[in-house]
């Protein structure tokens, strides 16, 4: 081969070699692997919130009224309307969403004489005790056998006295009133840390006279199918330390009728309490704030710690939203949740019970906290501690 050829050759050589070499550092580049995390940028996920609580606890107290031997010693004391209410700060009212009660006595300006309440039993209230009952208590059930005793127009004046000074009630006097007979009251309640309502139905039934009719007592299920209901009932037989047959018999159709709760009063004296079904029955909360105190039974006050919870869904929310407008006299809000299609709520309840004691002496006459030795022989009389394990 001559010497010019086997340049050219040799030069042939280089350049195939050169290009191949070329298009080996090319794909050797491409398929290089690439570092993901370098070029992409990784989703984030976010959480849905966590289901928020609504929460709620209540004081449900027994006999409560500022006639009588209450206004009297009230009246000659330096604290005169504070009087009656001077020491139920011990009871805790700053935890506390709200405190119902029994309200047994007309609020209204009848003015009946003292001699007349002693002699006769005719009871009256002043409103001029109202502002200061208002720092203390929410709502009142007016289903006993005083309300009534300032007569027909009396009781419209407590209504109105009563929504006057910013209170809540329900119930009536007269069984035959069915249409007086559950209210819904709108309850202060808690949604995680924000203060918020929920609507709560309650009755009250003073069958001291006669026995409730099945048609009387269906007011319970026509509130139930929508909303909780919570019934104060007033009788049995005063001063009997133990519940009868006949509130058994009563207090129990009504948890079947689809009431949460029973409370009792009217016997002046704490009785037992039981579990029914799961659900709590108290046969009688004896007395609050009330002029008697000639034996240690009738300064004994049964009050109810009850707490609530629930979680919050698109359900209870519409509950929460409706609840500013029931907390009015004769609203139409049962009406609503009838026609809205509104869910029934799911409570979860637990209780707790403290004892209120008095005595026969001007610095303990105003209801004031049990000592431990009282909140002792409470749980022994209700029989708390069987009534607590049948409880769901």
């Amino acid at each position: 081969m001559g010497r010019k050829k086997a340049l050219l050759l040799l030069g042939y050589t280089l350049i195939v070699v050169g290009v191949s070499a070329v298009g080996i550092r090319h794909f050797s580049h491409k398929s290089t692997p690439v570092d993901s995390a370098s070029t992409q940028t990784t989703p984030q996920t976010t959480k849905a919130p966590a289901p928020q609580n609504l929460v709620g606890n209540y004081f449900i107290s027994g006999d409560v009224f500022w006639g009588r031997g209450i206004d009297y010693y009230a009246q000659r004391s330096a604290e005169k309307y504070n009087w009656p209410f001077s020491r139920l700060s011990e009871f805790g009212r700053d935890k506390q969403d709200a405190w119902i009660t029994d309200l047994e006595c007309p609020v209204n300006n009848k003015n009946v004489p003292y001699q007349t309440q002693v002699d006769s039993l005719i009871f009256s209230c002043s409103p001029d005790y109202l502002s200061v009952a208002s720092k203390w208590f929410n709502a009142f059930t007016l289903a006993n056998n005083h309300t009534g005793n300032t007569g027909v127009d009396g009781f419209a004046q407590t209504q109105t006295n009563l929504a006057q000074a910013g209170f809540q009630f329900f119930g009536h006097y007269d069984l035959a009133q069915a249409n007086d007979l559950c209210e819904v009251i709108s309850l202060p309640v808690y949604v995680g840390t924000a203060k918020q309502q929920l609507p709560i139905a309650m009755c009250g039934y003073h069958w001291l006279a006669r026995q409730p009719t099945d048609a009387e007592l269906a007011k319970i299920s026509e509130y139930a199918a929508y909303m909780p209901v919570w019934v104060f009932a007033h009788g049995g037989t005063e001063y009997a330390i133990a519940s009868n047959a006949a509130q058994h018999e009563l207090y129990r159709k009504m948890i079947d009728l689809g009431a949460d709760v029973v409370f009792g009063d009217h016997p002046h004296v704490i009785q037992d309490t039981e579990a029914y079904k799961g659900k709590l029955i108290v046969y009688s909360l004896g007395n609050l704030i009330f002029d008697q105190w000639f034996d240690q039974e009738v300064t004994k006050s049964l009050i109810v710690n009850v707490h609530i919870k629930t979680t919050v869904n698109s359900s209870v929310q519409k509950w929460v939203d409706l609840a500013p407008s029931c907390a009015q006299f004769k609203d139409d809000c049962l009406a609503r949740a009838k026609t809205g299609n509104y869910l029934p709520i799911k409570l979860n309840y637990t209780y707790d019970i403290i004892a209120g004691d008095s005595a026969n002496t001007p610095q303990d006459r105003p209801k004031h906290l049990g000592s431990p030795a009282v909140q002792a022989w409470l749980a022994t009389r209700t029989n708390w501690s069987t009534t607590l394990a049948g409880l769901k």
